[in-house]
């Protein structure tokens, strides 16, 4: 059988840390790079036995490529630390190592929670964003702020049935606050990469977002929940982004 790491990266993550390494656990090695949490994270990551490597957070790619960096072995899973691997797709995983992989790359549908809901649609779900087993030879990160891509060498690419479990926000207060950090990030790429702000921004993108994740991605089908979820990333996220965006544009000025 292959050995695998896994990886981890975090940061203040100590209410989700220890479900994330547990679903791990059969991983040859387990490496969380943490960028210097203030709570609990780097102490319950140590006593599960992980090794942890604290690494200043430079953006999310540059992030990925250290923690790739520390992998020992060629194959490698990838983990945020509020995702969980499934009972299901741990056995998918473990059969492509057991054998002799035939695939260079896998993703696994991610089914996020929202609140006390699983989302099966809005675009949340199947969400293929990045791949959870890959032989990191044949892969790197993009160096990105945030919403990270990664990119392959070949298309020997292939899909697992199982889920990667995801559980991004335990409020709406949560929401907010990852969101204020998020659009910090994302307004901060737009800007060096040179994209103006323009006053339609502020009225057709965020209105464009809501009729994507409501209409055009069923959003209708996940109830209340996924109005509220279509108006959160309208008139807050995609807003605020665009908000931030002007307010560095008027300060380079």
């Amino acid at each position: 059988m292959r050995k695998v790491s896994a990886y981890i990266i975090t940061k203040n993550v100590e209410k989700h840390i220890k479900a994330c390494v547990e679903s791990v656990k059969w991983a040859d090695e387990i490496i969380v790079v943490d960028s210097f949490s203030a709570d609990a994270t780097v102490d319950i990551a140590k006593e599960m036995g992980c090794k942890v490597i604290l690494n200043k957070f430079e953006g999310f790619g540059a992030q990925r490529n250290f923690a790739l960096e520390q992998c020992s072995y060629e194959w490698v899973i990838c983990l945020d630390s509020d995702e969980r691997i499934s009972p299901e797709l741990k056995e998918e995983i473990v059969l492509q190592l057991k054998n002799s992989p035939d695939g260079d790359i896998f993703l696994a549908p991610r089914r996020s929670r929202f609140i006390n809901k699983w989302i099966l649609h809005s675009g949340w779900y199947p969400d293929y964003r990045h791949p959870v087993l890959f032989n990191k030879t044949k892969a790197k990160y993009k160096n990105q702020l945030v919403h990270e891509d990664i990119e392959y060498k070949g298309n020997n690419k292939k899909y697992f049935k199982g889920d990667i479990l995801h559980y991004p926000y335990d409020s709406i207060k949560h929401f907010v606050e990852k969101s204020d950090y998020y659009t910090d990030l994302r307004a901060k790429e737009m800007f060096e990469k040179g994209k103006k702000f323009r006053f339609i921004n502020l009225v057709f993108n965020p209105c464009a977002m809501f009729l994507k994740m409501y209409i055009f991605k069923r959003g209708f089908l996940d109830g209340l929940t996924g109005f509220i979820l279509a108006l959160l990333y309208s008139c807050f996220y995609t807003l605020m982004k665009y908000i931030k965006l002007w307010e560095l544009c008027k300060k380079g000025n």
